[in-house]
């Protein structure tokens, strides 16, 4: 067999042969030849459904599979809705976790956010980054557009909530790796201060904190808040969160110098109305003729998030911690 080409928002995609491959284990070998067989070449798409896995149509049994090879898959909980077809999916997904290009190929089945974003820089042709995050997230949001063919029940639902908001924050905290020294900017680890927030720049007046949270603010942003500098940011649905000046001023109080909101659709009405947070945000603003908040320094309060980075690294570029200053933020 021969590598097959897909198509993938006019880019060439290429799938390898598996006789290409080396594998860490006959489970992955099995799988990925089974998925390369039942794949034609044409548009990169769902063409199998895992429900007809776990029902018996296709001559593959993973659970089987992974049980005589000695792979340790996660089981599912005593709670769990329909147990051997969410056991067939978490099967799927310690391959998927080992080939996470060829995640796109399935119907009916849950993620997880290292599948989703590994996917999407497969898909996209380059690591997540603070040029190309808000394309991650897009290639991410149509792919996961594309899965459930069949109502989710509730396991499911639950696993994609979780999974989504865990999308969402590593994609926001990936963007930094290339800032972060542990000296001048560093990645908050320690679990006594982890509630300030994620990120911390070294500044003057005070340090800039940067808190990171998924598709909603409501109480948790403020909670990042100690009367310290500070940003937010995430891919926040609701645009009612940033429209009530009491929040906008309890947001400021706490130390909030910037909200960052997405400025690509993060939900199936944004979508088709051709809008998004931000743009909501600021069309309610206008529609009520108010204008739109500033920070303590007068700078805009509400920001669009792929504008994160560049502001960051705008203020990373001093050099001299002693001029790095929020006052101009």
């Amino acid at each position: 067999m021969a590598d097959k080409q897909f198509i993938f928002q006019n880019n060439n995609i290429i799938i390898n042969d598996p006789q290409n491959i080396n594998f860490e284990n006959d489970y992955l070998k099995e799988v990925y030849e089974f998925v390369f067989q039942n794949i034609n070449a044409g548009d990169y798409e769902p063409q199998i459904d895992v429900d007809e896995i776990h029902d018996g149509q296709y001559n593959i049994d993973l659970y089987q599979s992974s049980l005589q090879n000695n792979i340790k898959v996660k089981t599912p909980s005593n709670k769990a809705v329909n147990r051997d077809r969410f056991q067939n999916q978490l099967c799927l997904i310690y391959f998927l976790e080992h080939y996470p290009q060829l995640a796109g190929f399935f119907n009916n089945c849950i993620t997880s956010a290292s599948i989703a974003i590994a996917n999407a820089e497969f898909l996209y042709g380059s690591r997540c980054n603070g040029s190309n995050f808000i394309s991650l997230k897009k290639i991410i949001d149509d792919i996961n557009n594309r899965v459930w063919t069949r109502q989710k029940n509730t396991t499911e639902s639950q696993s994609g909530v979780s999974v989504l908001g865990t999308i969402s924050e590593t994609l926001l905290k990936n963007i930094f790796a290339d800032k972060i020294d542990d000296s001048n900017f560093f990645q908050t680890n320690n679990h006594n201060i982890q509630s300030y927030g994620d990120f911390v720049v070294m500044c003057l007046p005070n340090n800039l904190w940067i808190s990171v949270k998924s598709n909603f603010a409501r109480e948790r942003l403020l909670a990042s808040g100690y009367n310290n500098d500070i940003v937010g940011a995430g891919f926040f649905e609701d645009y009612t969160e940033f429209t009530s000046l009491v929040r906008i001023r309890n947001f400021q109080r706490a130390g909030f110098l910037a909200m960052y909101c997405p400025d690509i659709a993060v939900k199936p009405e944004q979508l088709q109305n051709n809008t998004s947070t931000y743009d909501e945000i600021i069309a309610h603003y206008n529609n009520e003729n108010i204008s739109e908040p500033k920070n303590i320094n007068g700078k805009p309060f509400i920001r669009k998030l792929s504008t994160l980075y560049d502001d960051i690294s705008a203020l990373c570029e001093e050099q001299n911690i002693k001029n790095r200053l929020t006052v101009e933020y």
